[in-house]
C-alpha cells in the first residue's frame, strides 16, 4: 500500500482505463487502503456518482472532523481542506480527481 499523498494531474492522466465503478474502486482501495473512503453516493444524470476522499494527513483530517462535530466550525479550515483530496467515480468507471 502506498503512503497517501495528493494525486497530481500527471498521475491522473496515467490512471488505467476502468470499465466500471467496482473496477476503479478496487484499484484505488488496493493502492490506498483505509485512506480511500466513500463519503456519499448521488445520482448524476443517468448513473450514480460515488464520492470518495483520499486522506493524506489522517491526524489533521480526524482533528477537523471532531472539531466540526463538537464546535460546528474549524479553527483552521485551510489545513483541514489540505488533509484530503476528493475523488469521484461514476458507475461507468470514469474518474475525476478534484484539485
Amino acid at each position: 500500500m502506498e503512503v497517501p499523498r495528493f494525486i497530481s494531474r500527471e498521475e491522473e492522466a496515467k490512471l488505467p482505463s476502468f470499465q466500471s465503478h467496482e473496477e476503479a474502486y478496487q484499484w484505488f482501495e488496493a493502492k490506498y487502503g483505509i485512506d480511500f473512503v466513500l463519503t456519499t453516493v448521488e445520482p448524476v444524470e443517468e448513473q450514480n456518482c460515488y464520492f470518495y476522499i483520499l486522506i493524506v494527513d489522517r491526524y489533521i483530517y480526524e482533528f477537523g472532523q471532531k472539531e466540526l462535530e463538537e464546535k460546528g466550525v474549524l479553527t483552521n479550515a485551510f489545513k483541514f481542506m489540505r488533509s484530503h483530496q476528493d475523488i469521484q467515480i461514476l458507475e461507468d468507471g470514469s474518474v475525476l480527481i478534484v484539485y
